[in-house]
């Protein structure tokens, strides 16, 4: 089976994704089964196309990168825009990466909602329509006979979601706590080294690291959404990230990580959720936490996810400087159970 592929934002992580796609589409074709057909891309940007024909994924890449317009594409069709595209594009999957809205999720949830009335499946890394609609979106795959994966949406490509619905059957999640958010741990971590907040900041902006809107991570959204989208998910909350205590890093200064250090402590962006009789209660915080604990070790842009379970006490993930590629692996092992199921 060829699968035919839609995109919905062509940026970062997406085009890492197809570089993932473009490069090992021999070993994926003979390792997996996977043969794939690009059929539709949407921009904000650089337009809206699609191609029975089928995209060219590195040129589409080159396309965006120099600013240009999709529709300069050999063999493309112009589309008035996303929406358009979702109703127009005959995909087997859509892959649902555009910036994130703290605010309301849209128009991700949007897209999402049109793919899945189509019984087209749906892959995301915005964690927006997780954290705001995840039950609706839910409800609306089953309904259509579509799969909505989302692996993405928390610390990249680290197993969370997979790793608790495959490999921890019976399992009650009862409270998390997490470092979840890159960009706030590389500027605290640059002030540990004496760096400026503003220095900082503007590395993880040339690494790419930071959102599209950066106060979002520096104001502690970013974590909030993904505290909402993990209780939601794996707590079986409703919560939406108004619910969140939220409180970002903007008054953390360099003297303050001098103090805490000088006492073996150090200060993470902390996001924390936990179940109280029926209420899952969410903050997210800068805290002071032990250097050598497993909050306080990650430094740079890497994450860690502590659950606190039933049957298996506290159960720990750790991702070491994750970046765009460790997304859109999430994005590709996503595709893979995809692939599974529609060859059953």
């Amino acid at each position: 089976m060829e699968l035919r592929l839609a995109f919905i934002g062509f940026g970062n992580v997406a085009r890492a994704f197809a570089r993932l796609l473009v490069d090992n589409r021999s070993e994926h074709e003979i390792k997996y089964g996977v043969r794939w057909k690009a059929t539709a891309i949407a921009t904000a940007r650089h337009g809206c196309i699609t191609s029975t024909a089928g995209i060219d994924l590195g040129e589409a890449s080159v396309c965006v990168e120099r600013g240009d317009n999709l529709t300069e594409l050999p063999e493309s069709l112009y589309a008035a825009d996303a929406i358009s595209v979702i109703k127009s594009c005959n995909a087997d999957i859509l892959f649902e990466t555009s910036p994130l809205n703290a605010i309301d999720g849209e128009p991700a949830t949007t897209h999402i909602k049109a793919a899945l009335e189509r019984g087209i499946n749906v892959i995301t890394a915005n964690k927006g329509p997780i954290a705001f609609a995840y039950s609706a979106l839910k409800a609306r795959a089953s309904q259509h006979h579509a799969s909505f994966r989302f692996e993405g949406t928390v610390m990249d490509g680290a197993p969370v979601f997979n790793m608790i619905d495959a490999c921890l059957p019976g399992v009650g999640v009862f409270g998390f706590s997490g470092v979840l958010n890159s960009t706030t741990n590389l500027v605290l971590t640059g002030m540990e080294s004496g760096r400026s907040f503003e220095d900082s900041l503007a590395e993880a902006k040339r690494r790419g690291i930071a959102e599209a809107n950066s106060d979002y991570d520096i104001d502690g959204w970013d974590a909030a959404v993904k505290a909402v989208a993990l209780a939601n998910v794996i707590m079986g909350a409703e919560a939406r990230p108004v619910d969140v205590a939220r409180q970002g890093i903007r008054s953390v200064r360099v003297e303050d990580l001098e103090e805490a250090a000088r006492s073996g402590m150090t200060i993470r962006l902390v996001a924390r959720g936990k179940r109280i009789a029926d209420k899952v209660t969410l903050t997210v915080t800068p805290e002071m936490v032990p250097l050598r604990s497993a909050l306080g070790s990650v430094r740079g842009t890497s994450n860690v996810l502590l659950l606190e379970t039933d049957l298996m006490g506290q159960i720990g993930i750790v991702e070491e400087e994750p970046g765009v590629d460790q997304t859109a692996y999430a994005l590709f092992s996503d595709m893979l159970q995809i692939h599974s199921r529609l060859n059953c």
